[in-house]
């Protein structure tokens, strides 16, 4: 029987003796930031990790730091095998020169396992004590600056308890000053659930590290060697290329987040280390690209925190494009495939309603998209459209126009199915304004939507969400990615036209790649396996599925198994087709053994259309939900 087996079948009797044995090891009464009494139940089972830390102290210049370590519970973690102490001082804004941002100092760090450099105290109920082997003052060739904010991190996690349970990957940070006050300035810029919007569950140097906070403690100018690997620098430098934003949108990292003291230091504190990180064609020292510049003192004088704010921004934008609403208020089909669709083009903000798309001159692009049959995944390679900005409505009072789609397929048994609606558009604008499109004036992409409907009315039941336009806009912005020239529906417009009518290339090592059928393309898009396209880094793990797709109706993820029944089978080039789970799958699982073994369980590969419907993959048996390599749990789904 295992020890975890054991102490669960008999807790009620051990806990009393595990008590009055916690409490001759370390109790006391919690004074002066000592460890305090036995913290209640151990903890049996750790999904996360909680680090407290409760205080630490100079002793004779040594530092000594007192915490504590729960599970997911609230319960004491008991006998944790090692732990990391680094130790920092933040130099407040301008110490080191007029202009200059704070600054942050290591001191040092010392690693406790088998052997520790200082003195390691377990007190048996949860809490800890680390006293460090040295003096502060003077580690790493730093001085205490008197009244200066210091930093005590704490790292423990990445091993096992004496039973094997593990332990996740916990840093926890206490900003502290000597003389036992809070401190009095900080610098909390930037948050790791920002970086996490993108990169889901970013840790560094083996995982060790997961906190902006550890992160700037070594990543400064007393730690390392090379300047460009200072914290600010080195990221804004990293991100410069193959960032799925704009550059110049500081806030998709710099959030307005209450919880960060210093989140506007982005605009209110300019200086050349950080500016020149993005700006990299100036060398002020130099003056290539800007006045010559010797230090920091005089950046404020001319580049205010209310002017950097506003060039690193897109209000303007965003308060243009608010003055424009483009709705679909009714659709209905006939028997040859006729959309009859009406818009209504309003201000939103004033209420006003605009008149006919191709009556406004700010309008400089706006188009309506049609396919049919959601339960085959459309039925047109390409959806139909109308531009309505060259064209006169059919009818149309009180700001509803209505305009007609002809040429839609319907195939034999989808006359009762539904279809989809999407517009998109650009309207022109002069800053903030919307103004006459012409030379020199702006073209901004609405928001593009889509709607879905029968033969008779606009039907709120839709097709099936894959991914949304949220979960694409934790990077790429909401709705900001714009393909096509104004296309920006990612959820449920881009698949009217990147559907599983257009086909692969059959003569290509993996034809799944080659394929813009939206689910094909964006696989491999990710992946960096499409043509054009290999250098794209994906900031999360692959394997992440969530990071991309979101629950279905049932509240299951999207990718569970069995696929639904519209999906379609991959179409080759030569005629052929491979089967729709083994054609998604292998976009990723593309090496020879994965291949026979979908094979092996029923895929067709390269076959007649009747081979790749006839229902014989198997897939979901053992990798269905529930099954015992299901999809949902073997891939590393945060």
């Amino acid at each position: 029987m295992s020890s975890n087996s054991f102490i669960s079948r008999h807790r009620a009797s051990l806990l009393p003796l595990l008590a009055l044995c916690l409490s001759a090891c370390g109790g006391s009464d919690g004074k002066d930031g000592e460890p305090g009494a036995p913290a209640g139940d151990p903890a049996i089972s750790i999904d996360s990790l909680t680090i407290d830390i409760n205080s630490v102290k100079l002793t004779d210049g040594i530092p000594e730091v007192n915490f504590s370590v729960h599970n997911q519970d609230d319960e004491a973690v008991i006998g944790i095998p090692s732990a990391r102490f680094i130790a920092a001082q933040l130099l407040p804004q301008g110490y080191t020169n007029a202009g200059d941002a704070s600054q942050w100092q290591h001191f040092g760090a010392e690693t406790c396992d088998a052997n520790c450099p200082g003195i390691f105290t377990d007190f048996k109920n949860g809490s800890y004590s680390y006293k460090f082997s040295t003096v502060l003052d003077g580690m790493n060739g730093q001085s205490l600056v008197a009244g200066a904010t210091e930093r005590m991190i704490v790292k423990v996690g990445g091993d096992n308890l004496a039973d094997g349970t593990a332990l996740p990957v916990t840093n926890q940070h206490l900003d502290w000053t000597v003389a036992g006050n809070d401190p009095v300035y900080g610098r909390e810029i930037v948050s790791i659930e920002a970086c996490n919007g993108c990169h889901t569950d970013l840790a560094f140097h083996r995982g060790n590290y997961n906190q902006t906070q550890t992160c700037v403690s070594c990543h400064n100018l007393t730690r390392v060697s090379d300047p460009a690997h200072v914290f600010a620098p080195m990221i804004h430098n990293k991100h410069l290329e193959g960032f799925p934003r704009s550059l110049s949108d500081c806030q998709v990292c710099h959030k307005d987040n209450d919880m960060l003291a210093e989140r506007d230091n982005w605009h209110t504190v300019p200086t050349m280390e950080a500016c020149g990180s993005c700006h990299t064609d100036i060398d002020f020292v130099a003056g290539t690209g800007h006045p010559a510049q010797a230090n920091n003192s005089n950046c404020v004088a001319c580049h205010n925190a209310e002017w950097t704010a506003e060039v690193h921004s897109d209000a303007d934008r965003q308060m243009a494009l608010a003055q424009f609403q483009a709705d679909i208020t009714s659709a209905s089909m006939d028997d040859s495939g006729t959309v009859t669709v009406a818009v209504k083009l309003s201000n939103p903000q004033t209420g006003e309603v605009f008149g006919a798309a191709n009556t406004l001159s700010f309008v400089s692009d706006l188009r309506i998209y049609a396919n049919w049959g959601l339960s085959v995944d459309y039925t047109n390679r390409s959806a139909r459209n109308i531009r309505l900005h060259e064209v006169e409505p059919i009818s149309g009072s009180n700001g509803s126009f209505t305009y007609q789609i002809t040429g839609l397929t319907i195939l034999p048994g989808t006359e009762v199915d539904l279809g989809t609606l999407a517009i998109q558009g650009r309207i022109c604008a002069d800053g903030a304004s919307l103004t006459a499109c012409g030379d020199n004036v702006d073209a901004l992409p609405i928001k593009a939507s889509h709607v879905s409907f029968s033969n008779t009315a606009l039907s709120a039941k839709g097709r099936r969400t894959i991914v949304a336009n949220d979960s694409c806009g934790n990077c790429h912005g909401d709705q900001q990615l714009t393909i096509h020239g104004a296309r920006n529906d990612l959820e449920g417009q881009c698949q009217l036209c990147h559907n599983h009518n257009r086909t692969a290339d059959a003569t290509a090592a993996n034809p799944s790649h080659t394929s813009v059928d939206f689910k094909q393309l964006i696989h491999a898009l990710h992946g960096g396996k499409f043509e054009g396209f290999e250098e794209l880094h994906f900031p999360s793990e692959l394997g992440n599925c969530a990071t991309c797709h979101v629950n279905n109706d049932s509240g299951v993820l999207s990718i569970a198994l069995p696929l639904a029944k519209e999906v379609q089978p991959l179409a080759l080039s030569d005629g052929s087709f491979t089967s729709a789970t083994a054609a998604i799958c292998s976009n990723c699982h593309e090496d020879e053994q994965t291949h026979n073994h979908m094979i092996q369980q029923g895929a067709a590969f390269a076959a007649s259309l009747a081979d790749a419907t006839a229902g014989t993959e198997s897939c979901a048996t053992c990798h269905g939900q529930g099954g015992p390599v299901d999809v949902l749990k073997v891939h590393p789904i945060r």
